[in-house]
């Protein structure tokens, strides 16, 4: 009865998330996952109790100690400029929403299955319609939504293995002027696709109050296909045919997580990311734009491999109460010479806080997480765009749970 009611509810999450409109603040995403990853800085990996795992490292379902569910939302509040001696432009603000959704439950005492629904990549960027960046960009998105269920081994009583499939959903839609030389003309380009990876991941317990992870998300190729057209009937310039090849990266975590002192529970993560893979952006027209012709234009990205380190503290005050605290450096893979309007981000400081409620078999968290960005200059490859981006963002996280 009880896995029943626990996939049941599983199968009600997944209607709701693909009917849903999904935006986020950057291209990877870790603090919106939940209201106690947030808290926790998202240093999950090694967490031996969390139905989150799902994501994180999926071979804890083998682990718990009952089926357990969880959805929620995060709201991003983004805010990014570009200052110079003379200029200032403001991306617009918005509240974005993020949501996700877990299941997890072990089946005996060797095996565990678990499902995740959310979005572990997505961008969205507005400037206004007359920046002085708008041959480079006005809006850009990207949305990206997993699912990812899983299947645990507990060969040992302190060691498990897990391996599953990821089914993305993309989504991507992108607005800019186009040229100078005609006033007014802008390009509305928009595609979809449905892409696959796979997640492995282990757990190992060795020691009653110390517990080790590795989980390995795989690259996932997207091939956006879509149309591109245009806000004036003009020759070289006809609605068209288009394709776009993204990348989303590989991923390795390394967690450790210990209990050795008394109510409160440590983690940390490193988390190396494969960014060199995207390399550059190449738009395959039926009909390129200015030459009615096929073509290709390519646009250089060479980011480079990123880490990132991260550090939860949990603090268990009763059975009914929890306080959490993290801290984050998200290193960017974005070189200075490559930074532009579309994602014109530094390296990150990320500061989280949280609490959870418990009740019976109920249980609520809520997060604060304020994320500084380091200013980063501008390009040359966006000449006529001279400054420095300063950024910063805001995220509140709100998640509820139940444990059967």
């Amino acid at each position: 009865m009880q896995q029943k009611s626990l996939w049941s509810l599983l199968v009600f999450l997944l209607a709701a998330f693909c009917s849903a409109n999904v935006y986020s603040a950057g291209f990877q995403l870790f603090n919106e996952l939940s209201a106690r990853t947030a808290s926790l800085g998202a240093a999950m990996t090694a967490r031996t109790d969390v139905v989150e795992s799902a994501w994180f490292n999926p071979a804890v379902s083998a682990m718990l100690d009952g089926p357990q569910v969880m959805a929620g939302m995060a709201a991003v509040i983004p805010q990014m400029k570009l200052e110079s001696d003379d200029y200032r432009a403001d991306m617009k603000d918005k509240v974005y929403p993020v949501p996700h959704a877990y299941a997890a439950t072990p089946l005996g005492d060797k095996f565990g299955v678990s499902m995740a629904i959310n979005m572990p990549y997505g961008l969205t960027t507005e400037w206004d319609n007359d920046w002085r960046g708008k041959y480079y960009a006005v809006y850009t998105e990207l949305r990206c939504l997993f699912i990812s269920p899983a299947v645990a081994i507990r060969p040992l009583e302190w060691l498990s293995f897990s391996a599953g499939p990821n089914f993305v959903y993309a989504t991507a839609d992108m607005r800019k002027a186009l040229t100078p030389q005609i006033p007014g003309l802008k390009t509305n380009m928009n595609g979809e696709d449905w892409a696959y990876g796979y997640t492995v991941s282990m757990i190992a317990k060795p020691f009653k109050d110390w517990s080790f992870g590795v989980t390995y998300h795989s690259q996932v190729d997207i091939g956006l296909s879509g149309t591109a057209r245009y806000t004036m009937d003009l020759p070289g310039f006809q609605k068209s045919k288009m394709w776009l090849d993204v990348s989303l990266p590989r991923t390795v975590s390394i967690g450790v997580a210990t209990t050795a002192i008394k109510d409160f529970t440590f983690s940390m993560d490193i988390v190396w990311t494969d960014w060199s893979s995207y390399d550059r952006l190449d738009f395959v027209y039926e009909s390129a734009p200015g030459t009615g012709q096929p073509g290709v234009i390519s646009v250089p990205r060479n980011w480079e491999d990123a880490w990132a380190f991260k550090f939860g503290a949990e603090y268990t005050y009763s059975k009914m109460w929890q306080f959490r605290a993290a801290y984050v450096y998200d290193k960017s893979p974005i070189k200075d010479k490559y930074r532009e309007p579309t994602l014109p981000t530094n390296d990150r400081h990320v500061f989280s806080v949280g609490l959870g409620w418990n009740y019976k078999h109920l249980g609520v968290d809520a997060s604060y997480t304020y994320v500084l960005v380091e200013n980063g200059g501008t390009s040359p490859m966006t000449p006529g765009l001279d400054g420095t981006y300063k950024g910063q963002a805001h995220i509140i996280g709100t998640s509820f749970r139940w444990s059967f």
